[in-house]
């Protein structure tokens, strides 16, 4: 196949990806929320004379809006990903509003790292991070894989560089 169907990426992200982002998205949403309401509103409170309660329902407004999005991108985000070798090209798209697509070519790859953090462990994920040559972009992040899948990507990518360096 030819043209630019045959640089579509074909695989999807674990489906377990979503209520993971959901969980890390939402911890840091609602801490930096409560942060806002629990620190930032007193201080305003005290020391800024024109704030009101409509101010105050603004920042509350803002408060319960970043934590709804935590919970509404994840499954947006996930609907988007794409990603897999088609030849030599590790191909990627994702994106919601700004979608990306990403060739790069395994000779340009000059090592490759998996990431587990805590959450992502205890969801049997890990995170393919590639780094390249080049200055713009010389490092990305394939999320949300299976262990497993991940160390295969990891090996694979070894395997047609051919000669160790990674």
């Amino acid at each position: 196949m030819t043209g630019p169907e045959s640089l579509r990426p074909p695989k999807r992200l674990a489906a377990r990806v979503v209520p993971y982002w959901i969980i890390g998205d939402g911890l840091t949403s609602s801490v930096l929320a409560g942060m806002a309401w629990f620190l930032g509103r007193p201080v305003l409170d005290d020391n800024w004379d024109h704030w009101s309660p409509l101010l105050e329902n603004v920042l509350l407004g803002i408060c319960l809006g970043a934590v709804a999005l935590a919970l509404c991108i994840p499954p947006l985000n996930y609907a988007r990903w794409r990603y897999g070798f088609v030849g030599d090209l590790l191909l990627m798209r994702y994106g919601i509003l700004f979608v990306e697509e990403r060739a790069v070519p395994v000779r340009r790859m000059q090592h490759v790292d998996l990431v587990r953090g805590p959450i992502e462990r205890a969801f049997g994920l890990a995170t393919l991070v590639v780094f390249t040559a080049g200055n713009e972009g010389s490092a990305f992040r394939v999320p949300g894989l299976p262990v497993q899948e991940a160390q295969e990507l990891r090996d694979r990518i070894v395997q047609m560089r051919g000669d160790g360096r990674l």
